[in-house]
């Protein structure tokens, strides 16, 4: 069975330029062993048009129009074969419609672990690189929605893999958010004063799973596990998730570059 698996995922690793040999704890440690995807992201794979379904990133986000994403495009490029985000930069697997453009959505309900390989060009307090999950359907139609729930009531999570400036290692979050539009709750869990020191401008492997049979997730960084939590009145096994990752700031806007290297994820 391993030398199976092992195989499979060699084959998954070579349609994407690199074999991926073997798991990564957080994956191992609650048996996802089916690759969801596996990309190693360059400018190429970013829309052009950020209207169509068949682009693995798409530039910009959810809350920004069409023209205003297509004009943060020129924040990305590649370089050595890694994804450049510079300051005020984004890109996200949803297209602007709100759904799943090449790269599949994770399920909350069959669980997942998912993990960046990422590093700044620079180390500074004001960099606010962010690598998130966020809830694919909190959109217009308002899908983030329980059949139990009141008419127009709606639920959903925010999952920060990574985010930096908040101190001198990498804090992990979640935030739950719930009500009727525009009255809106949230309550936010993270690691903050936890956190160990990093050199950022060296590139770490950033993770988190979900088990959906416990509510637990788990933060990892280089394959060693660092953040629980448990998070009450949890809707993430309710609901599917979309990748964004972000070069902002935390006020003073000093230029840097977040290289991605390659995103991964995996599940039962």
């Amino acid at each position: 069975m391993r030398y199976f698996f092992a195989l499979a995922l060699f084959a998954s690793g070579l349609a994407h330029g690199q074999s991926c040999m073997s798991l990564p704890a957080g994956a191992t440690a609650l048996g996802y062993t089916t690759q969801v995807f596996y990309d190693q992201p360059q400018l190429s794979e970013v829309s052009t048009t950020d209207t169509d379904s068949t682009s693995k990133w798409y530039p910009g986000n959810f809350g920004r129009t069409t023209s205003q994403n297509l004009q943060t495009r020129d924040l990305l490029s590649t370089v050595n074969s890694q994804l450049a985000i510079s300051l005020s930069g984004a890109v996200s697997s949803e297209t602007h419609l709100s759904k799943a453009g090449a790269l599949p959505l994770l399920s909350g309900a069959n669980g997942f672990y998912i993990e960046f390989a990422m590093r700044l060009s620079s180390n500074d307090a004001d960099h606010f690189a962010g690598l998130y999950l966020e809830t694919a359907e909190h959109d217009l139609a308002k899908h983030d929605h329980l059949s139990t729930d009141p008419t127009g009531y709606e639920r959903w999570t925010e999952i920060d893999v990574s985010e930096t400036g908040y101190g001198p290692g990498s804090l992990a979050t979640v935030i739950n958010w719930w009500g009727i539009y525009p009255l809106y709750s949230h309550t936010t869990l993270n690691s903050y004063g936890h956190d160990a020191a990093l050199d950022f401008t060296v590139e770490h492997r950033y993770g988190v799973s979900y088990n959906p049979a416990t509510n637990v997730l788990q933060w990892y960084i280089d394959n060693v596990p660092t953040w629980k939590s448990t998070p009450p009145n949890s809707v993430i096994k309710n609901f599917h998730y979309y990748v964004v990752m972000e070069a902002s700031s935390h006020g003073a806007y000093k230029p840097y570059q977040m290289y991605i290297r390659y995103v991964a994820a995996y599940t039962k």
